[in-house]
C-alpha cells in the first residue's frame, strides 16, 4: 500500500510559544496551539495529522475541498493523513511523535516537534 505524502513550504509562527530561533517561516504559520498550517501545500495539522477540520477554519472552505479531492484521488486507503511533508520539505510522522529535516534525515527538529507534539 503507497502512502502519499504532500510537499509543503516554510512557515510563519504567531504563537509565542517559540524562541526567537524559530526555523517556521511563510508560508507556514502555527494559528493555534498544537496546529501548523501551510498555505502552500494547502492544508493544516495537528498531533494527529493532516486535519480537515483545521484546514477550513485556517485556511477556507476551498483548501478543504481542495485536500478531499487529492484524498478522493488517490483513494482513503492510499492515503495516510499520519505521515507528510510541509512545502519546505520538513517531514512529520504523527505515530512517532516527531518531525525531521526531511523524509529521509533523522534529525528531529525541536520547534516543529514542540508545537504540534508537547
Amino acid at each position: 500500500m503507497k502512502s502519499l505524502l504532500l510537499p509543503l513550504s516554510f512557515l510563519v509562527v504567531s504563537h509565542s510559544a517559540l524562541s526567537e530561533n524559530h526555523t517556521i517561516h511563510e508560508p507556514l504559520f502555527s494559528p493555534d496551539k498544537g496546529v501548523i498550517c501551510d498555505r502552500q501545500a494547502g492544508f493544516c495539522v495537528d498531533s494527529y495529522g493532516i486535519s480537515m477540520g483545521f484546514t477550513k477554519e485556517f485556511l477556507g472552505q476551498e483548501a478543504q475541498d481542495k485536500m478531499m479531492e487529492l484524498i478522493n484521488k488517490v483513494g482513503s486507503k492510499n492515503f495516510d493523513t499520519t505521515r507528510y511533508s510541509f512545502s519546505n520539505k520538513v517531514y512529520c510522522d504523527s505515530e512517532q511523535r516527531a518531525c525531521f529535516v526531511d523524509r529521509f534525515s533523522d534529525e528531529q527538529l525541536e520547534d516543529y516537534t514542540n508545537i504540534l507534539f508537547n
